[in-house]
């Protein structure tokens, strides 16, 4: 099987700058294309979670009408893109950490009562 080239070098012009920052810059392309009915790995979907620029690739998907192609970006999948509107999937990716870390900065503790 040839090796398909890492996400970086997919960049094809100065919009695409935010691509300079992104998490998986070195992981080759075919992690995030997976068979239909199937998910990415886990690892691989926590690098999307934890990429400072979840946002743009997100954007990027739907800017580029790719809401229902398949691969994922930003840790989304093609039937997640199809069934949510950019602002729902931004939203959801706001709200999606990392599992080693929580889901907002400010929550605060649940105070128990014993």
């Amino acid at each position: 099987m040839p090796t398909v080239p890492p996400l970086l070098s997919l960049r094809t012009d100065d919009d695409d700058a935010w691509m300079e920052h992104i998490a998986c810059a070195d992981m080759p392309t075919e992690v995030f294309f997976v068979q239909a009915g199937h998910v990415i790995d886990e690892e691989v979907l926590n690098t999307c979670r934890g990429c400072p620029v979840r946002t743009e690739c997100i954007t990027h998907a739907y800017n580029e009408s790719l809401t229902t192609s398949s691969g994922y970006f930003g840790g989304l999948s093609p039937g997640q893109r199809k069934a949510m509107s950019l602002a729902e999937a931004l939203e959801f990716a706001r709200n999606d950490p990392p599992e080693d870390q929580p889901a907002t900065a400010d929550e605060e503790e649940p105070i128990l009562y014993t």
